[in-house]
């Protein structure tokens, strides 16, 4: 959970990154990341940590920002919803997720390839049959 969120919307990626890192070398913050938008070239930087270090990281970062390119807004959210906080925070891929996956596609792969076998028997049944069938006649 996000204790307290900052962004930083500004036009340019150097701009941004400027921010960022001037952000997170003036106070206790954590970058989670940059996110492109659509058209105009803006970009949103944003980082997490206490409100207060939040607060100082993102105005140290406008100010830096503001030298490069435009600032187009920033923003403070002390203690955002759960589901703020899921809309930022970008999903951690572990080596166990990894795994879990891994396996899921093995049993999908061994699934599919029972279920091929079965309609692989069931056709060499009916093919018997009907070469039984004809000899029969």
């Amino acid at each position: 959970m996000i204790s307290s969120l900052g962004l930083i919307e500004v036009v340019g990626l150097v701009g941004a990154i400027e921010a960022g890192d001037t952000a997170v070398k003036a106070a206790n913050v954590r970058l989670i990341g940059i996110e492109l938008t659509k058209g105009g070239g803006m970009v949103t930087v944003k980082i997490e940590g206490e409100v207060s270090a939040v607060t100082a990281a993102v105005e140290a970062g406008v100010m830096a920002a503001e030298r490069l390119t435009t600032v187009v807004s920033k923003l403070v959210i002390a203690r955002p919803s759960v589901e703020v906080g899921q809309m930022v925070e970008p999903t951690e891929v572990t080596e166990e997720v990894v795994e879990e996956l891994k396996e899921k596609v093995e049993e999908k792969q061994v699934e599919e390839i029972v279920e091929q076998e079965k309609e692989t028997a069931e056709i060499e049944v009916v093919e018997t049959t009907i070469k039984k069938n004809r000899k029969n006649k």
